[in-house]
């Protein structure tokens, strides 16, 4: 902040701070009264504080809180229109809008102050196919699918499709997250139906997947690209990569 001050950008600045996910499981950590930590489903693993400042309320417009859904993906669309609009990207980057982005313009609603009606109703907070879990939020209700303690890690020499056995689907938790913020009552039973309403969600995202392959890439070969059209999960060694991370391809085609 000092340094926006000193070359006197801070009048004309917005902050956004936020988390990536929630605290680790130790002694200098603690997300409550949310439920679970960093690598879990559970609401302390995913859900995170985050703020917008600015002294000029002519940029930000909105003080106060909001109850409403924002999912980190949720900041490429506002910021994009923050900054002009998708015209303006297409006219400064040459490229035309993502056709299929899971993205909601939140402008209106936490700096503008346009609106007061939550624009994203429904989360996807995580399909793993390699711990066999999965997560899905919708209005009060959030769904878990699967054993969550658990730190099955991806095998490099493994290809993890992503299709309904993906999923341990036996073990099942269903909590209403607006009135039981610590997940401690397990309302599965009681509610069947929404159950399997948010089941069928999550086997339709499941349809659309592309799989999962735990090996880590180069610097120079970094993906999606042609060959990979999917993202890799990457582990830096502690901040280094190490010389014998090379990348290659799994022959998948006859992997089940």
């Amino acid at each position: 902040i000092s340094k926006f001050k000193e070359k006197g950008m801070w009048e004309s600045t917005l902050m956004l701070y936020m988390s990536d996910n929630g605290g680790l499981n130790n002694s200098y950590h603690s997300n409550r009264p949310l439920k679970g930590y960093k690598k879990y489903l559970y609401d302390g693993g995913v859900r995170t504080p985050a703020f917008l400042y600015s002294v000029n309320q002519e940029i930000l417009t909105v003080r106060g809180r909001t109850s409403c859904y924002v999912h980190i993906s949720d900041w490429f669309s506002t910021l994009v229109e923050l900054t002009g609009g998708w015209e303006a990207y297409t006219n400064s980057t040459g490229r035309q809008p993502p056709t299929k982005l899971d993205s909601i313009d939140q402008l209106k609603l936490l700096i503008t102050g346009q609106l007061d009606t939550c624009q994203r109703t429904e989360i996807m907070v995580n399909i793993d196919p390699v711990k066999r879990v999965a997560a899905y939020i919708k209005e009060d209700f959030k769904v878990l699918f699967g054993q969550q303690y658990n730190l099955k890690k991806c095998k490099e020499d493994v290809f993890y499709p992503l299709n309904e056995s993906s999923v341990d689907w036996s073990t099942v938790e269903l909590y209403n997250i607006t009135g039981d913020v610590s997940e401690s009552n397990n309302i599965a039973e009681s509610y069947p139906d929404v159950v399997q309403q948010l089941q069928e969600v999550l086997l339709l995202y499941l349809g659309e997947q592309a799989p999962l392959q735990c090996q880590l890439p180069t610097m120079d070969n970094s993906f999606p690209n042609e060959d990979v059209p999917f993202c890799l999960p990457w582990d830096f060694q502690g901040g280094v990569i190490p010389p014998w991370a090379t990348y290659a391809l799994l022959d998948h085609k006859n992997k089940k």
